[in-house]
């Protein structure tokens, strides 16, 4: 009697594609959806970072040479920055940090690279998640 009745077969059916295709397809929307929010957090801070650095630069080095080099400070104030605009990151334990600031002198711009592990976000199953950003602020009016 059982072999005639195919009723069954069509909630196994239903209950196996939720369970193997459904279910894994929402978990990676998930997860895609919180990567992309955190990168977009990180160049925000990037973003951040460049302008509070585009502030500080030396300009006895300036006045003397032409020459844009950031002074002792632009370092802490630009980690400053990035500290504050990715708060929302550090609440679930992914610290970004600045790596670099460079100074193109000739295209007036600072560049500040941010980098943060996003490890801690993810399964252990998923490899080691490092996302680089890099933020770019103009200098204006710039005259020697």
């Amino acid at each position: 009697m059982l072999i005639q009745d195919r009723r069954g077969y069509s909630l196994t059916f239903w209950a196996v594609f939720i369970g193997l295709v459904l279910i894994p397809i929402f978990a990676l929307s998930i997860e895609l959806g919180r990567y992309f929010y955190a990168i977009a957090e990180v160049q925000k801070a990037a973003d951040a970072a460049a302008l509070a650095a585009a502030a500080e630069f030396d300009t006895q080095v300036f006045q003397k040479s032409g020459d844009l080099v950031p002074n002792s400070r632009a370092w802490g104030i630009a980690q400053t920055y990035v500290n504050a605009n990715t708060a929302a990151l550090s609440a679930k334990g992914v610290r970004a940090f600045v790596s670099d600031i460079q100074i193109d002198s000739g295209a007036d711009t600072v560049l500040v690279n941010v980098s943060a592990d996003l490890s801690i976000l993810f399964p252990s199953v998923v490899p080691d998640v490092i996302v680089k950003q890099v933020g770019v602020a103009k200098l204006r009016a710039m005259t020697h």
